[in-house]
Order: structure tokens, then C-alpha cells, then sequence
């Protein structure tokens, strides 16, 4: 029996590419490499701002990465807030879902980053408990966020669903003993189910075993 719902953000609760896109070609020219495209980008969308760094730049250097990553952090790097959009009847399944279930986030964001976003901002009491990136040494596709989300919410692994868009979504909930929802364009193997309608996700729930 689910009890539980976990999002997460980028490409799920919010409609980021355009934005996360336009923040880290912003930081990786104001770090002084090559502008990625949209091609390149698209790679490693799903990755946390640590990774996108170190597989756009190549570089070895751990505290370049790290001083590039702060740079972000330390609000150097403004984000484009106006790029972003909220997936279609967003505000009426939340409200639908919560009437049901225990609903958490599990982000790659950082502790400031997830309600400062205009979709997310009235919907914070909405969510039981946030786990962000500083939260945890390991990261997605790691189990270790979700298994955090699980230990605060105190359920067990099998009464969670992860509501995630990309393959280390799969791979942390699959190894936590998580079910997994895909919400996206595209349909990945691995997950319990795959939809490209927010709308579809309660009846999608109901049905988890």
C-alpha cells in the first residue's frame, strides 16, 4: 500500500530545461569555457550542477569543479526565473494527492533553490519533508536521498513511490526498493510506469502494489 508520494523537482513538479539550461551555459562562459548547445545539454540535464560541470568542462581538477559549483551557489550566476512553467493541472493533483497521501520532495537542488521557484513557493506546507542536494554525501543516482526521504517520513521503502523524469531517477528508487513513476516525454524501461500527463498520476498511484 502506498503511502507515500516523493517528486522530484527539475522536469517534474517544474518545467526547468530552458532555465537550467541558460544557468549553466551563464556560469560555465562566466568560468571561462565554451558555451554548451542545447545538444550537449540535453545529456546531462538530469545530473546534479557538480556533474553538468565535470562532464561540460572535462576537467580533472576537483577544485576547479568545486569553485565553478560555488560560484553558482553564491548567486554570481542569476537564474531565470521567467523561463520556467509548471506542468499542466499541477496545482489540482497536488491538492488531489495530498488528501491521500504523505507528500515529500527529493531534489539535486540545494537547500535555497527549491521554494524561491514562483511554482513551488505557495505549495511548501504541501510537502511533509524536502531532502536536497546538502543533505546527503551521495546523490542520484545513489539510493541515499530517498532512502533519507523514507527514514524521516518513517515508512518503509515499499510504501514510497519516487515520481521522477530521467534514468537515475530509476536507478536510485529501484535500488532503495522504491516504486518509480516516469513523468516525462519519453518512456525509459525500469519503471513501474511511464506517463506524459501530471494529470494521469493519481490513477497511476491507485494502482501500485
Amino acid at each position: 500500500m502506498i503511502k507515500a508520494v516523493i517528486f522530484d523537482v527539475d522536469g517534474v513538479l517544474v518545467n526547468s530545461f530552458e532555465a537550467n539550461l541558460k544557468y549553466h551555459q551563464d556560469m560555465l562562459v562566466k568560468a571561462g569555457y565554451k558555451c554548451p548547445t542545447r545538444e550537449e545539454y540535453l545529456n546531462v540535464f538530469h545530473m546534479t550542477t557538480e556533474n553538468v560541470i565535470r562532464i561540460l568542462t572535462k576537467s580533472k581538477d576537483e577544485n576547479e569543479i568545486k569553485k565553478i559549483w560555488q560560484m553558482g551557489r553564491d548567486g554570481v550566476i542569476p537564474y531565470h526565473y521567467e523561463f520556467l512553467t509548471s506542468p499542466k493541472n499541477y496545482e489540482t493533483v497536488l491538492k488531489e494527492l495530498r488528501k491521500k497521501y504523505t507528500l515529500a520532495i527529493v531534489t539535486s537542488r540545494i537547500r535555497d533553490g527549491v521554494f524561491k521557484l514562483p511554482q513551488l513557493a505557495k505549495y511548501e506546507s504541501y510537502f511533509k519533508t524536502v531532502v536536497y542536494y546538502d543533505d546527503t554525501v551521495k546523490h542520484k543516482p545513489d539510493p541515499d536521498p530517498l532512502l533519507l526521504a523514507v527514514k524521516r517520513l518513517e515508512i518503509k521503502s515499499s510504501e514510497a513511490v519516487y515520481i521522477g523524469d530521467g534514468d537515475s531517477d530509476i536507478k536510485a528508487a529501484k535500488t532503495a526498493g522504491i516504486k518509480i513513476i516516469i513523468y516525462s516525454k519519453n518512456n525509459l524501461s525500469g519503471a513501474n510506469a511511464n506517463t506524459s500527463s501530471f494529470n494521469k498520476l493519481p490513477t497511476l498511484i491507485r494502482f501500485l502494489y
